[in-house]
């Protein structure tokens, strides 16, 4: 090579001489076979996320598909209508008894709302002829007998035809396990005629079914009522403080009183009868409702809330559920009454005449209660109703911050 020439980049010498390729630098084997490994890594990674994302899809067909041939009766086990799915997989979630994670909200599957689901019926208790002013429903267990006996003999005993108004007091039950308690049902039904069973399993988690169910039945069977009051086997209602209470009111629609209940929040605390897990409700206050232990509505409002039931995720606390979350998706407003009451009264005369309903009331009380209003000729003064505050304490299924002063939470 003579001096002062760079050497040529291209590998190429001038024309004539030939022609000179510089060496290639190989790839070693080592890093081939990183490269080839790397490929196959993502291209395993790739098939598993799509065979993760299949399994998936085909377990969301799976849980439907299988809980809808599982039937109506009983608690489910089954659904994905819950609000927060994601975080059952985050949290670890203790689950509500009868109603796991996956358990079937849908009421459709448990009311089957276009067949007929009544297995005993009441001896004429709405028919265009004798269609009631007021139906009470009383939700009643399977097997308390004594309960609804003392209900018959004290308080429901002068209602057929109260002050020339129409009343009717019937029981709803749905089937228990049990064929003997199911044959007695029959046979009481045939001696007195004023139950009404459905067919789902009678349990405690069961309540929301069974209060939807008095709406089925209701709205299909009596609909010429103009007022429905549901209450359970434990209370005293006085019909003639309600019949007034109802008779004073401008109008019979649009109507949903009781006792109502603000800014309650859900339990926690898995251990708590009342407990309810976030995938059942994920919000932190319940809307406002009525307590269960006797609410009234208008058959319009009735109606109303049975559309909404069929088409709003189903809550085991029949009250929440019914006035509280069906009654805010259909627009309504529950509303409270200074009659109504949650509480367990005492048994002091002149208040028992003043008040709707009555609490926790056993059945040796109920007799006292009746006793005490029919034979009572005491004196007493009017008194202003009054409503019990119940701050920061755990009553019943709900942390009660304030009980309505009026007609609504403040």
């Amino acid at each position: 090579m003579l001096m002062g020439c760079r050497p040529n980049v291209h590998g190429i010498t001038p024309k004539g001489k030939g022609i000179h390729l510089l060496p290639m630098e190989l790839p070693s084997a080592a890093v081939i076979n990183s490269t080839h490994n790397a490929r196959g890594k993502m291209s395993f990674i790739r098939r598993l996320g799509l065979g993760c994302i299949i399994l998936a899809f085909l377990g969301l067909l799976y849980v439907p598909a299988y809980h809808s041939a599982q039937g109506p009766l009983g608690i489910g086990e089954a659904t994905s209508s819950g609000p927060s799915r994601l975080s059952r997989y985050l949290e670890p979630v203790e689950e509500l008894h009868g109603w796991s994670f996956n358990a079937s909200r849908n009421l459709d599957w448990y009311i089957h709302p276009q067949n007929n689901t009544t297995i005993l019926n009441p001896n004429d208790s709405c028919t265009v002829s004798t269609s009631p002013y007021l139906l009470i429903v009383v939700c009643s267990a399977v097997d308390h007998q004594k309960q609804r006996m003392a209900i018959r003999d004290t308080w429901a005993s002068e209602t057929d035809s109260y002050n020339s108004t129409t009343i009717k007091v019937v029981f709803l039950l749905g089937q228990s396990d049990n064929e003997t308690l199911n044959n007695s049902i029959a046979e009481e039904n045939h001696q007195y005629g004023d139950l009404i069973q459905e067919k789902f399993i009678d349990a405690y988690n069961n309540l929301t079914i069974k209060s939807v169910m008095l709406l089925k039945w209701v709205t299909t069977n009596c609909p010429q009522a103009t007022y429905l009051m549901k209450t359970d086997d434990d209370m005293y209602i006085n019909v003639d403080n309600l019949v007034k209470a109802l008779k004073s009111r401008p109008q019979s629609v649009d109507t949903l009183i009781g006792a109502l209940i603000c800014n309650a929040r859900p339990i926690s605390d898995p251990k708590n009868k009342w407990y309810t897990p976030k995938y059942m409700f994920s919000e932190k206050i319940y809307p406002n409702y009525l307590s269960g232990t006797g609410y009234v509505m208008s058959l319009d409002v009735a109606s109303k809330l049975y559309e909404s039931a069929l088409s709003t995720p189903l809550l085991h606390l029949e009250d929440v559920y019914i006035t509280g979350l069906c009654a805010r998706n259909a627009k309504l407003r529950p509303v409270d009454h200074p009659g109504f009451s949650y509480t367990q009264r005492k048994l002091d005369t002149c208040i028992l005449r003043s008040v709707v309903t009555a609490h926790r009331v056993d059945t040796s009380t109920m007799h006292t209660i009746w006793n005490k209003l029919k034979n009572s000729n005491a004196t007493c003064r009017e008194k202003k109703a009054t409503v019990e505050h119940r701050h920061g304490r755990n009553f019943g299924y709900f942390l009660v911050k304030k009980r309505a002063t009026s007609n609504h939470c403040v």
